[in-house]
């Protein structure tokens, strides 16, 4: 992705922990798409988390990008929830009214 790093870590519980760097914005919206929703229905783990603590920057498309996530975590039974967000990206997620939905802990 241009304008954001994305590395994948595997916890001992089967969980896919995904850490994001950088700016969400248009210029990687489909591969930040792409990662979620293809890790979630390829893996198939029993929780996915987005740890998005060094995001500097979220858009709307960006923030889809994480909506596309969680909608197929919900539909492949997934566990899926995004955590350290910086302030931000934290005002940015109340804003528009996603914050409990993306960063409360979900159960499928």
């Amino acid at each position: 992705m241009a304008n954001a790093l994305v590395s994948q870590r595997l916890l001992e519980d089967g969980t896919v922990v995904i850490d994001l760097r950088g700016e969400l914005d248009i210029a990687v919206n489909d591969a930040l798409r792409d990662v979620l929703v293809d890790t979630i229905n390829t893996r198939r783990p029993p929780r996915l988390l987005v740890s998005m603590r060094h995001v500097t920057f979220v858009d709307s498309t960006g923030m889809s990008a994480l909506l596309a996530g969680y909608h197929a975590a919900r539909a492949a039974g997934v566990q899926y929830a995004v955590r350290d967000v910086a302030p931000f990206v934290e005002k940015q997620l109340h804003t528009t009214g996603i914050y409990d939905q993306l960063v409360s802990p979900d159960q499928p």
